[in-house]
């Protein structure tokens, strides 16, 4: 009798009953128990309007050790876009659950990771989502690059400013008090020539407070505070970017994409000639590190070759002409035997090397005899998409999101009319209000990124016809491609010339000689 959990994300909103954790238990339960096979074990639940990274989801993260642990053999979940934030996140944690032996069975999708083909078609549907993600990520990108240009406001609150008002109307002013300790600070530095560490610790004995209001002080706050050009009355946007889409994880901008720079976008706290001289003296005295580019070259092939002999690595090696340049010919070569030839007495290796071109061509016919019914493949991908891109689900949370926001913005009146009636004071007001315009604009969030979904929706045949290409051409075509390689390819073992093992992530290997 196999152990049988479920996994759900539970939604927070009150007018979503149908999603709540009462009745998905139910449905879950007895799903499992009708199956005489079957143990039900109790499932897992995480709270959420939307998905989100698998970090902040403490249920899930608990599944996945109980996993490790043994404790069940088979976890249930309704559908892909319900297990984790992505189809890439979920290939991840399915392959590792699959190696530890439990699967997971996507009831509204029909995929059961225990069968290889389902889990190929996962892997499949991988690349598919990260094309989708790029050209999403690509479209807020320009959004963003187009709003900063005209000026919007960007980042966090600062010392000496408060930001008024929203989107494109949104205004820098400054903050009489806070300005001060900004002028104070350049002072210190550019006039008594104090070290960022001394002024740290004055700052602290002359009890000034940080933009957010703490009295503690330390050099690097101090540092920020002399290199922000908005003190001089500019906007130097992108100063931080989203390199991976698929991760969102921030870093700083050090030249890999253009800054956004408006001058004289809103008032100055310290004068442009006081800014200027301030970072030519940071720059002599050393206090900017200069960080020099770094690249790394991986192709599709490294790491995933390995000798039928002796079970080491192959490593590329460019073959070098006479006068010393490097030809375009790639070769790979076992490590071992480059280390030690075939010296026996040494543990070497008789392997050859071999060329990329006949690695390529060998993967181009794996990929090909491993898909036997291409169509059926590329049919069963787009329904797939397509189940996703529910008009009807998109509609109804669009609903809710806005009459949500209704209610709120109806609060807010409601506390306007108290205030004019005399019966709450201004302080009040102000502390209920900021709750709640933080809480519409997370509402506005979420209505755009709806939006967007709906915008999706309503060009959907256009976007299973791209879909379908784009698996198409993984599946039918001949030419090579590395992003399909480091997608699909697990493995290679190069026996010889004439024979190879070739693995596929999800799939039975297919063997050439």
């Amino acid at each position: 009798m196999l152990n049988i959990t479920a996994y759900c994300r539970v939604s927070t909103d009150d007018f979503d009953q149908l999603n709540s954790l009462e009745n998905q238990e139910r449905y879950f339960k007895e799903y499992i128990e009708s199956n005489p096979d079957w143990n039900y074990v109790p499932l897992y639940a995480d709270e959420g309007l939307s998905g989100t990274s698998t970090k902040k989801r403490k249920n899930f993260r608990k599944m996945i050790a109980d996993a490790h642990a043994g404790k069940f053999d088979v976890i249930l979940t309704k559908e892909v876009s319900r297990f984790a934030r992505n189809t890439v996140d979920t290939l991840q944690f399915t392959r590792e659950l699959k190696e530890i032996g439990v699967g997971v069975i996507f009831i509204t999708d029909n995929i059961d990771t225990r069968i290889n083909n389902d889990e190929f078609r996962l892997t499949i549907m991988a690349s598919v989502a990260q094309e989708e993600s790029r050209r999403t990520s690509e479209r807020v990108k320009w959004g963003q690059t187009r709003s900063m240009e005209s000026g919007v406001i960007f980042g966090h609150k600062m010392l000496g400013y408060k930001r008024v008002g929203r989107g494109r109307e949104a205004k820098l002013e400054i903050i009489p008090s806070e300005a001060e300790t900004v002028k104070l600070i350049f002072h210190k530095y550019l006039v008594e020539t104090k070290g960022l560490t001394t002024i740290a610790r004055e700052l602290e004995g002359a009890n000034c407070l940080t933009g957010y209001g703490k009295r503690r002080w330390d050099a690097s706050s101090v540092q920020r505070i002399l290199t922000n050009e908005k003190y001089a009355g500019d906007l130097r946007q992108k100063k931080f970017i989203t390199p991976n889409y698929l991760t969102h994880a921030t870093k700083r901008n050090k030249g890999e994409e253009n800054f956004i720079i408006v001058q004289d976008s809103h008032p100055a706290i310290i004068d442009r000639d006081t800014f200027t001289k301030t970072q030519a003296e940071i720059k002599r005295r050393g206090a900017l590190e200069k960080v020099g580019k770094r690249h790394t070259v991986r192709y599709a092939f490294s790491g995933k070759l390995e000798c039928g002999l002796c079970g080491a690595t192959l490593i590329n090696r460019n073959s070098k002409s006479s006068d010393g340049k490097e030809r375009d010919i790639k070769r790979w070569r076992c490590g071992t035997s480059m280390k030690y030839g075939a010296n026996e007495e040494k543990n070497g290796c008789s392997s050859k090397m071999i060329r990329n071109e006949i690695l390529e061509h060998i993967f181009q016919r794996g990929l090909h005899d491993l898909v036997e019914n291409k169509d059926g493949l590329i049919n069963e991908c787009v329904e797939l998409v397509s189940s996703v891109l529910d008009a009807e689900q998109i509609h109804t949370d669009l609903e809710n999101t806005q009459r949500e926001k209704d209610s709120i913005s109806s609060r807010i009146n409601r506390l306007i009319d108290l205030r004019l009636d005399g019966e709450i004071s201004k302080e009040e007001l102000q502390t209920k209000r900021e709750n709640l315009d933080r809480q519409i604009e997370t509402l506005n969030e979420r209505l755009t990124q709806l939006q967007k979904n709906a915008d999706m929706v309503s060009e959907r045949e256009t976007l299973l016809g791209t879909i379908k290409n784009h698996i198409s051409s993984i599946v039918y075509t001949d030419k090579f491609s590395d992003e399909v390689a480091k997608e699909l390819l697990d493995k290679i073992v190069v026996h010889d010339k004439s024979r190879y093992d070739v693995y596929f992530r999800g799939a039975n290997p297919v063997n050439f000689t």
